[in-house]
């Protein structure tokens, strides 16, 4: 998930009036652009336009590479823009210069609507997926095998329609944006199929492999693409319901959220009688799986925590808001339309404060910790939260919630997301090749306030599972730890 929901930003600054908010998608793309070729002239005023926008809504857009050097790599792409180009040929070069910002949240979207359209592009993806280990491209699933076992998880890819994969996906890294390598890694992963897609990569993919079974042994082999989602992408097991609880013989449940991008009702009207089924019959342990999780609205973590914690927990210290005309439009837009001419912002002190900031300047929220109410369904047993590269956004945030008030134990692999870093985005399209981005408007600061600490929530206990592993080590290690100490309390 690359984009950051927003219904929980606009309800905590319209507190109470959750009916006068509607936040809508960002509108798909006009048709008549998909297969248009744009001007030189064009594609450099949406490049304009986003860096424009960039510097007037972000709070330090040049935290990471210095504001000369980003203005010399975007004059070097506005050169190179010699003939007119389709959205799809244009993304790729763009979202490059966007990725050096080093910044998760402010990102170019794909052009999904063309993969999927095209028929050789959603319904003929490369029908493997990619693990990125050392410097080479390992075989991790695969919807396609050969009958002696050569191509498996765990084989090599040495190249693709004759170019060497390890410079491929070196190659789609440098595209993704994000704060960690461990979060560009996972989503270069993911995204693989539509990078290729993007680079003309078509089927049948000629591809060079090394085999699972004996490395010496190298061939060649025509994939057919294959409909995307044929083969499960990820380190985690494949997905199901965004939430649900399953019971294992041994005893431990496991509480799988792959998403905080729900309403919160909702999710209240899941976490009611999951704890009362397990109040009415305990596990031995509890895992949490937030391994597939990409955020969404902080608000769900700190429900779920009140099931879980009697100890005060925040899963940030501060808020850093950049005040700005383009933020005030954007959060106004999120009421409905008859209410949005009320100044009604000045109704809650949120709302207030971000009004009172002058534009440009930040706004700071203090984040007092959360104390935990009564809760007669809280789960006190042992506990442990299953944590890896693609757990991001709201999702650290819940990771970091967790290790703030000391309940449960974070195994797994550090997360994708960082504990001090963007979010907040407003979504918008460029004005030429409505192209959909985002751009972050805040900087959040972790629990204990400490500013200057980089990377994510790291595991208590570092569990990687190597490509072609059976079953899923991270949850079984997590069991191990649990069931034989009684520890994650």
């Amino acid at each position: 998930m690359i984009r950051v929901w927003i219904r929980g930003v606009a309800l905590s600054l319209f507190a109470g009036c959750s009916a006068l908010i509607h936040v809508p998608d960002l509108p798909p793309a006009p048709p008549e652009v998909l297969e248009r070729a744009f001007t030189p002239a064009e594609l450099s005023e949406d490049t304009q336009y986003f860096f424009d926008l960039l510097e007037e809504i972000h709070p330090e857009p040049y935290r990471v590479l210095p504001r000369e050097e980003m203005e010399t790599r975007r004059r070097d792409l506005i050169a190179s823009l010699d003939r007119p180009l389709l959205r799809r040929e244009f993304q790729p070069r763009l979202a490059e210069l966007v990725a050096d910002l080093g910044d998760a949240h402010t990102s170019l979207y794909f052009p999904y609507e063309e993969f999927f359209r095209a028929e050789d592009g959603g319904p003929k993806a490369f029908p493997i997926d990619v693990a990125w280990r050392e410097g080479e491209l390992r075989v991790r699933h695969t919807a396609v095998v050969t009958a002696d076992g050569a191509l498996a998880p765990g084989a090599r890819l040495l190249a693709i329609g004759g170019r060497p994969a390890p410079e491929i996906f070196q190659a789609f890294l440098a595209r993704r944006s994000g704060e960690s390598e461990a979060w560009r890694i996972a989503q270069a992963e993911r995204q693989f199929p539509f990078r290729l897609w993007l680079e003309g990569v078509r089927a049948p993919f000629r591809t060079k492999v090394a085999s699972a079974l004996d490395p010496s042994n190298v061939f060649e082999i025509d994939l057919s693409g294959m409909p995307y989602g044929s083969v499960a992408l990820g380190e985690a097991p494949g997905a199901g319901a965004p939430w649900r609880l399953d019971r294992r013989a041994d005893g431990v449940a496991v509480l799988t959220l792959d998403t905080l991008a729900r309403d919160l009702d909702d999710f209240e009207a899941f976490l009611r009688p999951t704890f009362a089924s397990l109040a009415h019959d305990p596990p031995t342990a509890l895992l949490i799986d937030l391994r597939r999780n990409g955020g969404g609205d902080s608000r769900l973590g700190d429900e779920l925590l009140h099931y879980l914690s009697d100890r005060p927990w925040r899963q940030a210290a501060r808020k850093e808001w950049k005040v700005s005309a383009p933020l005030k439009h954007h959060l106004k837009s999120l009421l409905r339309p008859w209410i949005r001419w009320i100044p009604i912002q000045y109704l809650h002190p949120v709302g207030r404060k971000v009004w009172s900031t002058p534009e440009g300047e930040i706004a700071r929220f203090e984040e007092e910790r959360i104390r935990p109410r009564d809760e007669p369904l809280r789960y006190r047993g042992p506990l442990a939260w299953l944590i890896g590269p693609d757990t991001f956004s709201s999702a650290v945030g819940l990771a970091a919630g967790a290790a703030d008030c000391r309940r449960g134990m974070l195994v797994g692999a550090e997360t994708g997301g960082v504990v001090n870093g963007f979010g907040e985005v407003i979504p918008f399209r460029l004005p030429h090749t409505q192209l959909g981005a985002q751009i972050s408007t805040a900087f959040y600061v972790r629990a204990d306030g400490d500013r200057s600490v980089r990377g994510g929530v790291q595991p208590d206990l570092a569990v990687r599972p190597e490509t072609g592993q059976p079953g899923d080590p991270v949850l079984e290690a997590a069991v191990r730890a649990l069931t034989s100490t009684g520890g994650g309390t």
